[in-house]
């Protein structure tokens, strides 16, 4: 196990033994105890087989994962439990990977024809009107959250209008919802100072788009991605539906690019395969254009406010939609030699990118949590994928010999 895992590890377990004191909760600290013990198990591991084997039986549903080369080639799959790789579900987080990717192939002009030449450095106040400070934030800002658009409560967000869009969703709800994002924000925090992992940016993002192109997302993700790579829109499993309330597959997903697609693990990975191979040759993206997702997108002095994984010491920077998981974050050059770029889902879905060793890999999983006041349940799904990830990519460069 590495030194950087290693600490990893520490900062996870004294969290979870903070926390368990504060909970005082003996059934619940025995779960964890055994809990933590599948997770040792599983960064133990001796073989990726065993790797996968031991986080897949944290997960109710199961899990499955796949590595691929840059040409498609599958050099390892296993699956475990329900969820195989052809199941349909949430993908969480790593929706905004493709909420990018949906942007950024309208901005290639492969989807449709733009109103107003629409480009990262087109401004709310150009499409929506705003004006002020919001109205000079980018939509390169938006999809690298560093917009300042950030609740003053981070609770405040799981109740917005973004989850309670109903389906079908008129203009004038999707405007109304975007004017509560810009009028409940802070406003100290100017446009480019501070990275803030959020639901906000990205929901301004899409109706940017949307005004811009005259369709609505679901529309537009139809068009630019799903179509011409053979993904199955299908509203009785939901696989390629945008959901407003993910947890119960309702509501309109316009606003919902930073969380809510439902997919499979082998539709995702078409997905992938498009952005290791430049767009597919600029038919889907221009090569430059994936250039610009992948890239750091922090500017000069932009500093983390707040990162759900700098909890555990790992300060990654952003491109657009992905984070930057590398040796040297603080460096974009430096830490363009070693970075993975990656998705992650609340649920531990976890699909990452490695553009230097030229390969892209997707774990499918969904139900992690399986208690709600138990500390291992509430934080298992993005740190166990992780371990599984650090493990895996052990093993995956003598599968791509």
């Amino acid at each position: 196990m590495s030194w950087e895992l290693l600490r990893f590890v520490i900062r996870y377990v004294v969290l979870i033994c903070l926390m368990s004191c504060f909970f005082e909760c003996k059934k619940e600290e025995d779960d964890t105890a055994g809990q933590i013990a599948t997770i040792q198990a599983a960064i133990a591991c001796k073989t990726l087989n065993e790797c996968f084997d031991s986080t897949a039986s944290l997960s109710k549903s199961g899990a499955s994962f796949q590595v691929f080369k840059k040409d498609g080639t599958r050099v390892y799959f296993r699956e475990k439990g329900e969820l195989g790789a052809d199941k349909v579900g949430p993908v969480f987080s790593a929706s905004k990977l493709v909420t990018s990717s949906t942007i950024m192939a309208f901005i290639s002009g492969t989807c449709g024809s733009s109103a107003n030449s629409i480009s990262l450095s087109t401004t709310t106040g150009d499409i929506l009107g705003w004006t002020g400070v919001k109205g000079s934030i980018t939509l390169r800002q938006l999809l690298s959250f560093t917009s300042g658009l950030n609740p003053e409560n981070r609770n405040s967000e799981m109740s917005s209008c973004l989850f309670t869009l109903p389906v079908g969703a008129s203009a004038g709800d999707k405007n109304s919802c975007v004017n509560f994002i810009r009028d409940n924000t802070q406003t100290s925090d100017l446009p480019g100072e501070v990275f803030y992992y959020n639901s906000y940016h990205m929901a301004v993002a899409q109706r940017m788009i949307e005004i811009d192109s005259g369709k609505n997302w679901q529309d537009l993700f139809e068009d630019c991605i799903a179509s011409p790579l053979s993904i199955n829109i299908d509203a009785g499993t939901g696989n390629g539906i945008w959901y407003g309330d993910i947890s119960n597959k309702s509501g309109d997903g316009s606003l919902a690019g930073a969380y809510g697609l439902y997919l499979t693990a082998n539709d995702y990975a078409k997905i992938m395969h498009m952005l290791a191979n430049e767009g597919n040759s600029g038919a889907i993206i221009s090569s430059q254009n994936v250039d610009e997702i992948f890239k750091d997108q922090y500017e000069a002095g932009t500093r983390i406010k707040y990162s759900q994984f700098a909890l555990f010491g790992y300060y990654w920077h952003y491109g657009l939609g992905n984070w930057r998981f590398c040796s040297h974050p603080e460096d974009a050059s430096k830490c363009d030699l070693d970075v993975n770029n990656h998705s992650f889902g609340a649920n531990g879905f976890y699909p990452w990118i490695d553009r230097n060793k030229e390969y892209y890999a997707v774990f499918g999983v969904n139900e992690f949590n399986s208690n709600p006041f138990n500390i291992i349940s509430i934080l298992q799904p993005n740190s166990a994928s992780l371990f599984f990830g650090q493990d895996a990519k052990r093993y995956i460069p003598a599968l791509l010999e």
